[in-house]
Parts: C-alpha cells; structure tokens; sequence
C-alpha cells in the first residue's frame, strides 16, 4: 500500500443502475444476493437470485427502454461527488462506489486503500436512513475494507434529512414548481415505500414523515398522510409511497391510491415531489414519469414531477455539513 495518506476519504455510494441491456441481468442478480435487503437462507439465495434475476431483465429491460435510456445515476453522483470535492476542500478526497452495479464499493474501498488513506467516511446518498440502503451500504464498505486488510479510523453519516439546507432546497424546487402551476394544486410527496413488517423495526418511515412536515413548515402547508378524499380535500400537501412489489402488506397510502381520490378531493393538478431520492433512476424516469403520469393524466389530472436535487447547492450543503460533523 501507499504511505499514509492524512486526506480523509469520503465514500459517496448509492443503488447503483445498468448501464445498457445486457447489464440488467447482472445488475438484478447483485440486488438478490443482497441479504441486507432480501432475507432468505444463505444456501439458497445463489439458486433464488439466478432465477429471479433472469425472470425480472426482461421486465426492467423494457422499463428502461420506455425511459428512452439507461440509469444516469452513476454520472449524477460522479457530479455530487465532485461538488462534494469542491465544498469539502483540501483535507478530503471523494470517491464514488455504488452498490449493486459497477464501480462497486468493493472497487472504490480497493482505491482507498490503495492511495493510503487513514480514516474514510461513509456516506450513503440516501436521505432518510434505512437497513436496505443506508445500513446495506455501510456494512458493504466496512466489509470490503476488511477483505483489504486496511485498519484505519471509519466513521459514517447515516441521514442527512433533517439538515436545514436539504429541507430549504426541497422546498424551494417545490415553491418554484408551485409558481408555475395552476392555483390550488396539491403537493405530493413521493418516497421509496417499504413493506410494514420491515419498517416497524426501521427508523425510515418516521424520518420521511418527518421531512415531508419540515418541508409543508417552510411552505405554509398542511399535510396530510391519506388516501380518503375528505382528509385530502382539507390538506394542501400529501406524503405517499411507491415502487411496492410482492404479495406483502406496504407502507400507505400508495402514490396510485392518492391520485385516484384527488378529482372526488377536487384537485386538478398534482405537483409530485420525491423525497427519497438525491438523483434519477427508474423510481423516478420510469415509475414516477411514465407510470404515474400516464395514472394521473387518464384521471383528468394536470402533473407536474420536481427533478431530483442532484447537485443543487443547498444538497451539497448538506452533505459537506454532515461529512464535517462526522469528521470531529
């Protein structure tokens, strides 16, 4: 290994995304594996995930198709972490590792270690912290990191959404999206659902309740967390969730649910505005885009979807605020 290097090295990761059509196999099989995010018996998880990773590429190939391209979420958070580099300054190196596809954690820790780095902080690009994303991640590092034979000092941000500039920046692009739409249109917010047995032992679903009020404090709105017309004819903004998948009960109301009752709630344009994401993928171009949109527009619903905040300062913020409190 290289002498030490006294630079502190931030590891930015996230999901992770194909890049063209014969990676969504590869990329599916690498999501199975995870046992952080898919519980089942060590022996056969290699069967279940080579089955079930050449079942669904068919279906996420066409997904990707209908988006008219392939995840930019790796180019994105390459962006962020450049930023990150920027704001940080001198005493800090970022490297970007994502976990389910190419450059994976392993690959950027191998990096890390290679350029002698003493001390490395993780830092998950997920807002809200979850055991599937957030503590899947930072296990992945801690593991790899291990596999090296490298001992120095880990540190590691687990959320970033109640720092101030991130609720400013998401209320701002929402005020923003708000100017521009017709009077008395309804925000929607939109986070990554999870299923019930799951997030009763998980700190996610409180902490995405928790930015959706801070962000309605900052806009004057009230909330409301329903799919019944009366409650939502009597709030002006709407926390929902998405991307369920299985048999299993999910955390309610759906995004699907609380479009179908905006007309019978008399809401004619819905401002949909992700929460739990800091960049685009397919729960965004696809799911939110083309599915969602196409829900909303046979309803008679005008729709309005706020990018991501990709690197919008007041993210980078964030992020710099946070790796600098993990730091001390």
């Amino acid at each position: 290994m290289a002498a030490t290097n006294n630079k502190t090295a931030v590891l930015l990761s996230n999901y992770g995304g194909p890049e063209g059509p014969s990676d969504c196999q590869p990329y599916l099989h690498n999501i199975f594996m995870d046992e952080d995010l898919i519980p089942m018996p060590g022996f056969i998880r290699p069967v279940v995930a080579r089955f079930a990773a050449r079942k669904r590429a068919p279906l996420l190939r066409r997904a990707y198709e209908a988006m008219g391209g392939y995840s930019p979420i790796l180019e994105q958070t390459r962006a962020q972490a450049q930023a990150l580099q920027e704001a940080l300054g001198e005493g800090f190196r970022c490297y970007v590792g994502m976990r389910y596809f190419r450059p994976l954690i392993a690959e950027a820790c191998r990096e890390i270690a290679l350029r002698g780095h003493d001390k490395v902080i993780h830092l998950p690009l997920y807002p809200q912290e979850c055991g599937s994303t957030t503590g899947s991640s930072i296990k992945e590092g801690r593991r790899a990191l291990k596999k090296l034979g490298w001992n120095g000092v880990q540190m590691e941000v687990r959320s970033f959404w109640a720092r101030p500039e991130y609720l400013e920046a998401l209320a701002e692009v929402a005020r923003d999206a708000l100017a521009g739409s017709p009077k008395g249109a309804a925000i929607l917010f939109a986070a990554h659902g999870l299923p019930r047995s799951v997030a009763k032992r998980d700190p996610y679903q409180g902490q995405v309740e928790a930015t959706a009020r801070g962000i309605c404090e900052r806009l004057g709105k009230s909330l409301s967390v329903s799919a019944d017309p009366r409650i939502i004819a009597g709030a002006e903004a709407g926390l929902s969730w998405q991307s369920k998948v299985g048999p299993m009960r999910w955390l309610e109301p759906s995004v699907e649910s609380v479009l179908k009752a905006y007309p019978e709630a008399n809401v004619r344009h819905v401002i949909v505005v992700p929460l739990s994401f800091v960049s685009e993928h397919s729960e965004t171009l696809y799911e939110l885009d083309i599915l969602y949109r196409a829900i909303a527009v046979n309803l008679g619903l005008g729709f309005t979807r706020v990018p991501t905040l990709q690197t919008h300062p007041g993210l980078i913020a964030a992020l710099a605020s946070s790796v600098g409190e993990a730091s001390k």
